[in-house]
């Protein structure tokens, strides 16, 4: 569910892809549970901008409120004011089996996945472009792909640029639940400008993950050391509170990071001036999931069908000033 219909459009081609992938490699990496955003919130603008998003993209939805929500919802403890949608299609991607088919796919297909290797310097040539690093290896090719996550700042710098981009911790809890007492969806419940989102049991048996959307700055390669004991104790509240089926006690604690955008969008998007750098940054929590349209994406510019990002929303243009060439 998003709040704009480029990206309800932008989602529904990737599942698309998804599926493909599902095909080729013979096994299931999408569990479809469904989505159900809800805020208690009488006009919550995320809540009505997502409802629109659907019905401008004409995306199949069921919307709820008061007495019915709280029919249709009965493990959920919520003030009469609450309403919310539901998106039959939505669910949930096995990140880690995503990840092994996609690799083996790429594989399977001629390239060659080399870990460790510290980028050094990267220079862009007129026809070429080289990756030099560890051991003075160094790699040659027509273009080169970025996608380094929260340690954006530091290797975009070799290419010249600095893009307003902030890692920050996301506390990742796992809550024990009681049969037949949860969502059986997906969940996102938004307030106040808070997302507080949430899964039901698939990675530990009889325990759902209830996490927030937003956490501490942080620098990426000292990740565990800022402290976010505020966020659990604010998530045990809610839970207390809205969550009658579950036990507000953390079971699992796990961590990730996101690299956020002000406008939390991405930057899919040659970097001006070298158009056979392309980078892909800033995915503000939504990224894996939008996986492989990216790569089509990404494919087209680093092939030269494509020299710059034609989409605002994704331009590197928003950040820098600059205005497209198209």
């Amino acid at each position: 569910a998003y709040p704009d219909t480029f990206f309800t459009n932008l989602m529904k081609d990737a599942y698309k892809e998804w599926h493909e992938i599902e095909e080729m490699q013979g096994v299931e990496l999408i569990k479809e549970t469904g989505l159900l955003c809800f805020s208690e919130e009488k006009d919550n603008r995320f809540l009505n901008n997502v409802i629109k998003s659907f019905e401008t993209s004409g995306s199949d939805h069921s919307v709820y409120r008061g007495r019915d929500f709280h029919e249709k919802f009965p493990y959920l403890k919520l003030e009469d004011s609450v309403y919310g949608c539901v998106d039959p299609s939505g669910g949930v991607l096995m990140a880690d089996k995503g990840l092994r088919a996609i690799q083996d796919l790429a594989v399977s297909y001629g390239a060659k996945i080399i870990d460790g290797f510290d980028v050094q310097d990267i220079k862009s040539f007129q026809n070429f472009v080289q990756v030099s690093g560890n051991g003075g290896q160094v790699y040659t090719a027509q273009s080169v792909v970025l996608c380094p996550g929260p340690w954006a700042g530091e290797l975009l710098g070799k290419v010249g640029v600095t893009l307003p981009l902030q890692p920050i911790k996301i506390p990742v809890y796992y809550w024990k639940v009681a049969p037949g007492k949860f969502l059986p969806h997906t969940f996102i419940f938004e307030q106040a400008g808070r997302h507080i989102w949430g899964l039901p049991p698939l990675e530990y048996e009889g325990l759902a993950k209830i996490c927030l959307h937003d956490g501490p700055h942080i620098d990426p390669d000292h990740r565990d050391s800022v402290s976010t004991e505020d966020l659990k104790l604010f998530l045990e509240n809610f839970i207390r509170t809205k969550f009658p089926g579950v036990e507000p006690t953390v079971s699992v604690e796990e961590s990730c990071i996101y690299t956020v955008t002000p406008d939390e969008n991405p930057v899919i998007d040659t970097v001006p001036g070298k158009e056979n750098v392309i980078i892909a940054v800033g995915f503000s929590g939504t990224g894996f999931k939008l996986g492989p349209v990216t790569g089509k994406m990404l494919a087209d510019m680093a092939m030269g069908i494509k020299t710059e990002q034609e989409v605002e929303l994704l331009s590197i243009r928003r950040f820098l000033g600059g205005k497209s060439k198209l």
